[in-house]
């Protein structure tokens, strides 16, 4: 069969170079509309829960994360930036809505039912109080309920953001009665707290970016993003501010701009070093640059057909440039090494072309066959994203092998003419390396033996790498942007959702989730419509309180009572600053101290008399605000949904009236042990709570899970097809063992080094037996024609070196990636396939020279 393919390229090969050229340039176009896609939703199963109802939700709401912008510098210039520089922000196309303040006058007027009963209990005195002195005994009383006599609950810690804020109002509120500078709205933030979402040190402001693009739609993600980053960066400079993004969508779009440049870089690079290593060791430019040519027509029909067939590339697929580059290359080598030998001999050029598909090309197609099965055993996994990846990739093997079988030969008829290549010091040097394994074949075997021993004593100890961010790029401004705002706000971006039918389940939802330690922020519409339950016990709470305030505040100060107050006040900082500490929580003791020892509050006791003039004004202005809005605020009707603001309601109401809840992690969930606890208190809400997060553990779960199917299943299918091609259980188990042993040392490698599996990288197990194996059939297929191991490494030994070289300078470029994903790839690749390398030279020639010994003693004897 290979020599009638031989024949009719001799025959038409001027008919394959055009039809070659056409089918090129068709392909060339199709490739030029492949786009990447970065979702991590398509990686998934269909019928994968999480995914389900991530897509039901998408299909409701339209976008399911939010953008989340930071504002950096000084508090009055974030504050400036978000009363005036956020207008422009809707006008821009993609946008939903955005989220930079909160609805303060809603929550004055409602100011009771958004109150939850537990927060009216403790506030109560402080509410109903006519002077400062009662006010400062209801902070008192609250502060010791809620924290010194419960100091066991882990409140602390649950609340320390909102207790940062508080402590700075405490702080801000003294200075001002100090300083003679107490105003209405200080008043209206011990209600309803700050206008804007700032942080508690007031260096960082935050607002959310709802979408109206669906994730799906990658290309105007993408757009929105950068349109987004346009805006910020104009304003920034015009409001003296810093602003960054984060969120799912602002990661794809980083996660693709580093892709595709990371591919354009790898691919550029393997083929640059492909051809210098070609150079160097054929010596001849000419068949350098043939060889190339069969690679990158390969390459190109295999992403026109990737576009055809599939669409786009996703983050496993987009390495397949620099994949291909590095196996495809190998039947150039084997065929332009076999075709000069030939033309060194004397041979003529279409005697020298026949000699490829008798002497070379069985064992190029099998090389192929091995690598495209374990390629195509990948289609069998459950995981989209390996399915993709063994398709593309097994199609792109197919249409390498195609090329190099058909145009470089039909190249070679016209171009071949050059020859008188001299045998370089280097592959003397590797005959003599050679000879030296075979004639030493028992100490190879057991320094190998040794070797594996030591690695294998590691080998189960691998563990797979459960923090999604470890293979994103280093320092990238969305993922270092989402642990500050961790480090400053108590939650991260990487939020969980849950859609409820109807309000009673969302405030159910709400309840459970409100207990949960590892949540850090809860956006649901029942913290501005609560149940209709809750509403009324918060209603008779108001009553109570209106009745219990007066018609104006007391003109007297009580100057005693005061002063105890406060030094009440300074105890319970003193008593939190050390619960603070013993808790863990230094950042609250550092702020308790910093107010003790600036003496703010002790200065006030010593000196009260002095301040008295200042005392009076800020007690009307502060305890009259209070009262005017407790009077104002509604205790008389419960709210529905048509009352609240448009804003609130576009937020959290679907399209089918559905409504959604979003909870944000109060730590990083990346880390390994709040990872456990998040997920498992998260998936106490209900079954279909879905988000970006959550998808991403699932993808880590399914692809370990899959990543041990793929290798069992490819070490199979490869043994059977060798089975098939050699028609001989001893070589078909002579060429599949070295693999097998270059597992256990590239798993031990892993294992005493530290180096994790991922998502990306754990394909490549699986691969390097596809791969690796092509070595050994090479030499067996050389070694069954001549008989003689020797003349089969000295014939075949540099191409299967230099194949091997050129493998693993294309993986290696891979490690030059950003993409952390890409660089772990890489270098396991590369282990991997050095591994193989040295065990078929050594493993596989010892076994094969063993048993070319036994078969001749066995011989003699019957002799």
């Amino acid at each position: 069969m290979l020599v009638k393919i031989g024949k009719f390229v001799q025959k038409f090969h001027k008919i394959i170079l055009t039809a070659s050229l056409a089918v090129t340039f068709v392909m060339l176009f199709f490739m030029s509309r492949l786009q990447m896609n970065m979702q991590f939703t398509d990686l998934l199963p269909k019928t994968e829960k999480t995914v389900i109802s991530y897509k039901n939700a998408m299909k409701n709401f339209d976008t399911l994360d939010s953008i989340v912008v930071a504002v950096k510098g000084q508090e009055e210039d974030i504050k400036n930036f978000l009363k005036k520089g956020v207008r422009g922000i809707e006008k821009i196309d993609g946008i939903k809505t955005i989220s930079y303040e909160n609805q303060v006058e809603f929550m004055e007027e409602n100011i009771f039912l958004l109150m939850k009963e537990r927060d009216l209990k403790n506030r109560e005195k402080a509410l109903t109080g006519a002077s400062l002195k009662d006010f400062f005994y209801g902070v008192n009383e609250g502060f010791e309920k809620e924290y010194i006599d419960e100091s066991e609950s882990g409140k602390i810690d649950k609340d320390r953001v909102k207790l940062l804020n508080f402590l700075d109002f405490l702080e801000e509120i003294i200075l001002k009665i100090k300083k003679d500078r107490i105003s209405p709205e200080d008043a209206k933030k011990f209600l309803r707290g700050e206008r804007y979402i700032l942080s508690p040190d007031k260096t960082m402001g935050l607002l959310l970016v709802k979408s109206a693009v669906s994730i799906d739609d990658f290309e105007n993600v993408i757009k929105t993003v950068n349109a987004l980053d346009e805006y910020f960066q104009e304003k920034s400079k015009k409001y003296n501010v810093k602003i960054e993004m984060t969120g799912i969508q602002v990661l794809s779009r980083d996660e693709m701009v580093i892709s595709q440049r990371d591919m354009r870089i790898s691919s550029f690079l393997s083929l640059v070093l492909v051809l210098g290593i070609f150079i160097l060791s054929f010596k001849i430019l000419r068949y350098s640059l043939l060889a190339l040519v069969p690679l990158i027509t390969g390459i190109i029909w295999a992403m026109g057909l990737t576009y055809l067939i599939i669409g786009t590339l996703n983050m496993m697929t987009a390495m397949m440039g620099a994949i291909l580059i590095g196996l495809g290359i190998d039947y150039s080598i084997h065929i332009i090494s076999v075709f000069l030998e030939e033309r060194d001999s004397g041979m003529s050029i279409e005697k020298a072309v026949s000699s490829i598909y008798s002497k070379a090309m069985r064992g190029v197609a099998t090389g192929a066959g091995t690598t495209a099965v374990g390629f195509f055993m990948f289609v069998f996994s459950d995981f989209p994203g390996f399915r993709e990846f063994g398709l593309v990739l097994g199609l792109g093997i197919i249409c390498t092998l195609v090329s190099a079988v058909f145009l470089l030969p039909s190249l070679l008829m016209i171009y071949g003419g050059k020859i008188g290549t001299k045998k370089s010091k280097k592959s003397l040097f590797l005959e003599k390396g050679e000879y030296f394994l075979i004639s030493r074949k028992k100490s190879s075997l057991l320094i190998v033996v040794l070797i594996l021993i030591v690695l294998g004593s590691k080998a189960g100890k691998v563990e797979f790498e459960n923090d999604m961010l470890k293979i994103e790029p280093k320092n990238l401004q969305s993922v270092a942007l989402n642990r500050e705002i961790i480090d400053k706000f108590d939650f991260s971006s990487d939020s969980t959702i849950i859609v409820s039918e109807n309000l009673e389940e969302a405030q159910r939802i709400f309840d459970r989730a409100d207990k949960l330690k590892s949540i850090g922020v809860i956006s649901s519409i029942t913290s501005y419509l609560p149940s209709e339950e809750k509403q009324k016990k918060r209603l008779e709470a108001g009553k109570r309180i209106k009745e219990k305030i007066g018609n104006a505040p007391d003109s007297e100060i009580y100057i005693g009572e005061l002063a105890e107050e406060l030094v009440r006040l300074e105890n319970n900082l003193i008593e939190l600053g050390d619960l603070s500490y013993i808790g863990g929580e230094e950042d609250i003791r550092q702020r308790c101290d910093e107010i003790l020892e600036g003496g703010l509050i002790s200065e006030l006791v010593e000196n009260i008399d002095s301040y008295r003039e200042n005392l009076e004004k800020s007690q009307k202005v502060f305890i009259g605000e209070l009262q005017s809005i407790i009077r104002k605020s509604n205790t008389e009707k419960t709210l529905g949904l048509k009352d609240l603001p448009g804003k609130i309601k576009d937020e959290f109401v679907g399209k089918t009236g559905t409504y959604i809840s979003t909870f944000y992690p109060k730590e990083d969930i990346w880390k390994s042990d709040f990872q456990k606890i998040y997920m498992k208190e998260i998936d106490t809400l209900g079954e279909n709570t879905t988000g970006s997060a959550k998808i991403f553990l699932k993808v880590i779960e399914i692809s370990a899970t899959e990543g041990k199917k793929i290798l069992i299943l490819t070490l199979g299918a490869i043994y059977l097809f060798l089975l098939a091609d050699f028609r001989s259980l001893k070589y078909a188990t002579a060429a599949i063992l070295p693999m097998v042993f270059s597992i256990l040392g590239t798993l031990g490698v892993m294992g005493w080094t530290g180096f994790k599996f991922d998502m990306v990288n754990i394909i490549g197990i699986p691969l390097i037996i596809g791969i690796g194996v092509d070595d050994g059939v090479h030499i067996i297929h050389r070694y069954l024609v001549d008989k003689n191991i020797f003349v089969a490494l000295k014939s075949t030994g540099k191409a299967v070196t230099l194949t091997t070289i050129t493998t693993i300078a294309a993986f290696g470029t891979l490690m030059l990636a950003k993409y952390r994903g890409f660089v772990h790839f890489g270098i396991l690749l590369t282990i991997g396939v050095v591994f193989a390398y040295l065990l078929t030279v050594s493993l596989l020639v010892s076994l094969i020279s063993l048993v070319d010994r036994i078969e001749k003693n066995s011989e003699g004897d019957k002799l």
